[in-house]
């Protein structure tokens, strides 16, 4: 039995899904947007996205099922899910008009393959949702570390590498990949407000 297989888990997760997936609705364009959801776990992100957004398709993807995985949403046929292995993703250059990557990228074993790899299945001007705790100082970086850690044994098969970057590095790999900040801002209110960033990142 894990914490995650619990009720009240379920809910305080769901609700922090729906918090996210009302701040991301209204970066999302075109209203019928082709979305990844890349390291989609449980899928209420997807689920309350979908109802928000009625025009939008999305393809989610994961290295594992997740053991709250709804299956009564996959019946939607606006929406797809599949495992994919570690690697090169799946999908042909120019696949998407949006790319979420939500608390996913310190996960990866490489997250700068791995965001190269977010542009290069984006069309032309489309844009990556990036939504990842980065750190700013030693203390910032043990604390993220320490919380995601705990958070993550709480469910069963969860990669947890934790490769953390800095705000700084993170900067300086939109830089590199010419990827445009179109949109900068934080989801968690009050300590540690500064950790839990939101990018939009468009393809130039």
């Amino acid at each position: 039995m894990f914490i995650a297989d619990l009720g009240f888990y379920k809910k305080l997760s769901f609700n922090r899904s729906k918090r996210l997936a009302e701040r991301l609705a209204p970066l999302i364009v075109p209203a019928n947007a082709h979305i990844l959801d890349f390291g989609a776990g449980n899928m209420y992100l997807a689920k309350v996205l979908l109802e928000l957004l009625p025009q939008v398709s999305i393809t989610a993807i994961d290295v594992i099922e997740d053991q709250n995985l709804d299956k009564e949403l996959l019946k939607n046929p606006r929406v797809k899910f599949q495992v994919c292995e570690p690697g090169a993703l799946p999908f042909a250059e120019g696949s998407f008009d949006i790319v979420i990557a939500s608390a996913v990228m310190h996960h990866t074993p490489d997250p700068d393959f791995y965001l190269q790899e977010l542009k290069r299945v984006l069309k032309p001007g489309g844009s990556i949702l990036l939504v990842e705790e980065m750190y700013h100082n030693l203390p910032d970086k043990l604390y993220i570390m320490a919380e995601d850690w705990t958070l993550n044994k709480l469910k069963k098969g969860v990669p947890v590498p934790l490769n953390f970057y800095s705000y700084k590095r993170y900067n300086q790999l939109f830089k590199k990949l010419n990827l445009k900040i179109d949109y900068e801002g934080f989801i968690r209110p009050g300590f540690p407000w500064k950790h839990h960033y939101v990018f939009r990142l468009t393809k130039v």
